[in-house]
């Protein structure tokens, strides 16, 4: 008896062993593939810098005159491309060598375009200028397809897979005389408030280099927000144009999704339509934003792409002069904000009054619920799985490995697990995230979770139109820019960018302040009950200084007013600087 229970053992043993070895075999072969594509990766990359700088040597601009350039703002850098002061060559220059600087700093450059040159010869060679944006380089998210080139989303193993025509919105750019000259870093999947992958490593913020820089759209915030890059595009699905907007102090913008086409750009979960990322442009300043949706909107953006929305800009709304009634906000009921992004609220507030228009406090209605039952549910709705079957074919960065281990987990000991961390971290918020993507078992669930998602819209509606509000201005995140590795911890203060996603609101995010050292020791008076809290607390210890944004709202296909808000507001701001 005791020689059989013996044998069972060594045989259950034996196949433990034998799946463990199984297993590591695997990953060592997976990290083997991939690594070398990784490896030829960045020799590529390596060998498109080495012709940049090649170029610049030849061309002899010094890094003074690049920065006299550079330094001018963009509708004076359009203006002096239109009238023949600038060639489109010379401003190429001047952004290459500001990039090659910026990146060495920051890490926020994936590649140099080689084409970018001879784009720039051809446009010089015009008899007339070819558009709108003739000669303004333009930077764009690593997750825009190219032609003859790949787009990784942050994955190793979906390198080498070479798109055969540009993404549309790059088709339309080209079209209006824009230079695609970079691209710029992402985080792995696409799917984190802070960049960091496997290819390209770590973006650093160009304000702070121990912060994030924000995601997923961080290293085009970056380089943008270091001055090396005047216009660039990106994609929001959970505020990844807004929230690096945020962190790095310039300007962005997240379209209603239907307004400006996605064609040719990558995601992991193109299988799940309730909540799905928008294309939008971001600069150094208004005008880039203003002027790119303006002018992007076009003849042929919408032949390129039937499913865009053919709405051309409404000058008149944009430039109406009729007072507003703006409806305002520093807490959702999901997350407490921090001083500083309090106070940038009150200060849009002020300025808005100041110019004539009626300020309105508005609460948001059931955040508290949408968050975990809306929109996490819907984003993890299959459990993660669209994710973690491209992550299990990948070298996994530490922030994903983290952030996707509860998919990791079986149901019945990820449901035990959320009341665990509940309890532990004295926040049932948390255990309700953490519980979200269970609720869905089904086709059937799928169905009244989609019902209850269009409820929520209604109600959220019909409180907006209670108080007759023409827009909404209100943190674009609970805190400032995060350390790295942080931001995992404290998911839950991305819920102000989160809703609109949800909502499908066009939403923009502009800078207004800065933390002060006043906005530090006011921390004292935030929450300190629950796990997230104290991380809040601990992270916005050395913020003084951070840039801190707005988020400006509308209604679906209110592009115009939102901008129209975001103007004046901006208009308002530099006025009382001045003053």
């Amino acid at each position: 008896m005791a020689s059989n229970s013996c044998k069972v053992f060594a045989f259950g043993a034996g196949a433990v062993l034998t799946i463990f070895v199984v297993e590591r075999v695997k990953k060592w072969k997976t990290a083997t593939q991939v690594g070398k594509k990784i490896q030829r990766k960045r020799q590529q990359c390596k060998a498109a810098r080495a012709n940049v700088e090649e170029v610049l040597r030849e061309c002899g601009m010094t890094c003074d005159q690049a920065k006299t350039i550079v330094a001018l703002p963009y509708m004076e850098l359009q203006r002096q491309l239109q009238n023949g002061s600038l060639t489109a060559l010379q401003v190429l220059h001047a952004y290459q060598i500001m990039a090659l600087e910026a990146t060495d700093r920051l890490n926020c450059v994936t590649e140099f375009l080689p084409e970018a040159e001879a784009i720039a010869q051809s446009l010089d060679k015009l008899d007339k200028k070819n558009g709108p944006l003739h000669g303004i380089p333009v930077s764009l998210k690593e997750s825009f397809e190219l032609a003859g080139n790949d787009s990784s989303a942050g994955l190793g193993h979906w390198l080498e897979d070479y798109k055969s025509q540009d993404a549309v919105i790059i088709q339309v750019l080209k079209d209006l005389g824009a230079v695609p000259f970079v691209r710029t870093n992402v985080p792995q999947t696409m799917m984190l408030s802070e960049t960091n992958n496997p290819i390209f490593g770590r973006t650093l913020n160009p304000v702070d280099l121990s912060r994030v820089p924000g995601g997923s759209t961080g290293g085009e915030a970056a380089l943008i927000g270091a001055g090396a890059s005047v216009l660039g595009f990106g994609s929001d699905v959970g505020g990844s144009i807004r929230q690096p907007s945020h962190c790095c102090g310039c300007y962005g913008l997240k379209p209603t999704l239907e307004r400006m086409s996605r064609k040719g750009h990558i995601s992991l979960a193109k299988g799940q339509t309730l909540i799905s990322g928008a294309v939008g442009p971001m600069s150094r300043d208004f005008d880039g934003i203003l002027e790119s949706l303006k002018h992007c909107l076009s003849d042929l953006h919408f032949a390129l792409d039937p499913q865009v929305a053919p709405l051309k800009f409404n000058d008149s709304i944009f430039s109406s002069t009729q007072p507003l009634r703006v409806g305002f906000y520093d807490y959702d009921g999901y997350c407490r904000t921090v001083p500083a992004c309090e106070r940038a609220v009150l200060i849009a507030k002020d300025t808005l009054e100041r110019l004539g228009h009626t300020l309105v406090a508005f609460t948001p209605p059931h955040v508290r619920d949408a968050i975990p039952d809306l929109y996490i549910k819907t984003i993890t709705g299959d459990r993660g799985e669209q994710y973690m079957s491209q992550l299990r074919k990948d070298i996994v960065v530490p922030e994903i490995a983290k952030l996707t281990f509860p998919h990791t987990l079986p149901r019945w000991l990820l449901w035990l697990l959320s009341w665990i961390v509940q309890a532990a971290a004295k926040d049932p918020q948390v255990g309700r995230a953490l519980r979200a993507p269970l609720g869905l078992r089904g086709v059937n669930d799928w169905f009244q979770h989609a019902v209850q998602l269009q409820q929520f819209k209604d109600e959220f509606l019909a409180s907006w139109r209670e108080l007759k509000l023409d827009a909404v201005i209100c943190p674009v995140s609970a805190t400032v820019a995060l350390p790295h590795s942080e931001t995992v911890n404290v998911i839950n203060t991305f819920s102000y960018a989160m809703l609109y996603n949800i909502l499908n609101y066009p939403a923009g995010s502009m800078p207004v302040t800065k933390v002060t050292s006043d906005d530090v020791s006011n921390m004292a008076k935030y929450p300190n009950t629950t796990f997230g809290n104290k991380c809040v607390i601990k992270c916005m210890q050395g913020t003084e200084g951070l840039p801190v944004n707005v988020q400006v709202v509308g209604l679906p296909y209110q592009e115009e007013l939102v901008l129209r808000v975001m103007s004046e507001l901006d208009k308002g701001l530099r006025a009382e600087q001045d003053g």
